[in-house]
């Protein structure tokens, strides 16, 4: 069975240069996640040998989404970047890279991403703590990452 250590799921934020550079932000540095969806259409089948009886229900992909989420103890340095980010109407090139152990290698998911959410929370006595929620937006691509 191949597994993937938590740690080993990088979410890697590319800064827009030429040849352009990815890092994984210090803060992210607890729960990581990516999750894809779809939104869909339903439409009812008619019946043409019995119009009266009860349609079924078809259902068709009209559209697919990817949503990448990540939290840690805050970084300071990272304060910018984040904020920046939500605050700027522009996407940013994401690689999403899961290391996996055996036989079928990692993978990379690539596409640009918006910041939807970010967060900061912080208790008495404790450090801060941040969240960040990032939109796809345009084309997810996958492949090895070996």
């Amino acid at each position: 069975m191949a597994t993937v250590r938590g740690a080993k799921l990088l979410i890697l934020v590319g800064d827009g240069g030429d040849p352009e550079a990815f890092a994984h932000p210090c803060s992210i540095n607890a729960e990581r996640g990516l999750a894809f969806a779809a939104e869909t259409r339903n439409n009812n089948e008619p019946n043409c040998e019995d119009p009266e009886a009860i349609p079924w229900a078809t259902t068709e992909k009209s559209g697919k989404s990817g949503t990448i989420t990540g939290s840690g103890t805050l970084n300071a340095a990272d304060q910018d970047l984040f904020f920046d980010w939500f605050d700027s109407p522009d996407s940013k090139n994401v690689i999403v890279v899961t290391n996996i152990t055996g036989a079928n290698g990692g993978r990379k998911y690539e596409g640009a991403w918006h910041c939807t959410q970010f967060e900061i929370t912080g208790n008495v006595g404790e450090t801060c703590q941040c969240r960040i929620t990032l939109a796809s937006d345009g084309t997810i691509s996958k492949s090895n990452n070996t």
